[in-house]
């Protein structure tokens, strides 16, 4: 199971990773179509000057990286933040004994879980199934197969994306503190960490 999720988790890494490069290439892209014309004459090659003189800039760059970006910000919270990452005001859950605090842990992740449950289907509906997120359209990106254009839907679908990962991840946290005890707070799990670093360093 441990193999499992570091191969997961690099996974994930590698198709964010992918994500930024693409991001990063579009963007060098439209800096070029934006600017080749009037750099053409550096070219010593003539055709490929005659080439660089005709270009115009690219309208469907601005669209893709915010398309990519998205995605990518709710890929990454998804699968990549840890949940010792996010911000959190843990006073009271450091103060309470382990039994109180995996009350607090399980308490938390199924007001999260239900949360995410009672706004899914609205949400769902918002997105999914409305007829104006069908209709409107991106209108400088299409389908590379069909050639459709591209449904504003799928730009918010990302945030439908995280609700289900959230939910899973939350639900694998209850399991997980039935098991094993409740997780260590932010604090303590940076000690730790300086800790193990320090004795693999010695």
């Amino acid at each position: 199971m441990k193999s499992f999720l570091q191969w997961f988790s690099k996974t994930a890494e590698f198709i964010a990773a992918l994500a930024l490069a693409a991001i990063f290439l579009t963007f060098l892209a439209q800096i070029f179509s934006r600017y080749a014309a009037e750099i053409a004459w550096l070219m010593p090659i003539a055709p490929v000057a005659s080439w660089m003189s005709a270009m115009e800039p690219i309208g469907w760059t601005v669209n893709l990286i915010s398309l990519i970006w998205v995605w990518l910000i709710f890929f990454g919270c998804s699968f990549l933040v840890n949940e010792k990452e996010h911000v959190a005001f843990d006073i009271i859950y450091q103060a309470v004994s382990d039994k109180a605090r995996r009350v607090l842990a399980i308490i938390g992740a199924v007001i999260v879980i239900g949360m995410m449950c009672y706004s899914f289907l609205p949400t769902w509906d918002a997105i999914m199934s409305s007829r104006l997120m069908e209709l409107k359209k991106i209108q400088t990106l299409s389908m590379p197969i069909t050639g459709d254009k591209i449904a504003v839907k799928w730009l918010f679908a990302s945030y439908i994306l995280l609700m289900i990962i959230v939910s899973l991840r939350y639900a694998w946290q209850i399991v997980h503190v039935i098991k094993h005890g409740a997780p260590l707070s932010q604090d303590e799990s940076m000690i730790a960490n300086v800790t193990v670093n320090k004795g693999t360093e010695g």
